[in-house]
């Protein structure tokens, strides 16, 4: 059952999205360009704390896209670059690893208040609307599949200022 992540109870979010059982789902953007990538990157410099290592682990408080392009130019395999982006009191680490997916990791473990939840919900919606594209969020482990659908289902859907939530939990309780 899909329904409007505001209309979700926090006690519900924490506990069913955000789950302290120690995975990491991840969000991600697909069919992304590396111009998005770059748009995404001037983005997160401007709005939000930053801490970008490059290949060679130097940490810098903004995210070197030439650095980025240049191990993906290079397939470099010693070293690769890494981001963690704070979106409030929430790491989001981004790992660089495809052009085509802007992917971030985020620990459940972090989310201690309904402002945190709202904090990436806001940082999510940016990115839908900046890049023109669907942002999700799904379970750690969850599998791409043909036609970018995903295995399980995304837990969190954002299209543009549209944000819903794969209410599972909601189906059980009928």
């Amino acid at each position: 059952m899909q329904i409007n992540v505001a209309e979700l109870d926090w006690k519900d979010v924490k506990k069913y999205i955000y789950s302290p059982n120690g995975s990491l789902p991840d969000t991600y953007v697909l069919d992304t360009t590396r111009a998005d990538w770059e748009t995404w990157t001037n983005f997160v410099n401007a709005t939000y704390r930053v801490i970008f290592r490059d290949a060679y682990e130097q940490e810098h408080e903004k995210i070197d896209f030439a650095a980025v392009l240049q191990c993906w130019d290079k397939n470099e395999t010693d070293g690769w670059p890494f981001a963690s982006v704070f979106v409030g009191n929430i790491q989001v680490n981004c790992f660089f690893l495809a052009e085509d997916a802007i992917d971030g990791d985020i620990d459940t473990k972090q989310f201690e208040q309904a402002n945190d939840h709202l904090g990436l919900m806001e940082y999510l919606t940016s990115l839908s609307k900046l890049l023109k594209k669907r942002v999700v969020l799904v379970e750690e482990g969850t599998r791409l599949e043909a036609n970018n659908h995903f295995d399980p289902a995304p837990i969190i859907i954002v299209d543009h200022d549209i944000v819903v939530a794969n209410a599972y939990w909601l189906d059980a309780s009928k």
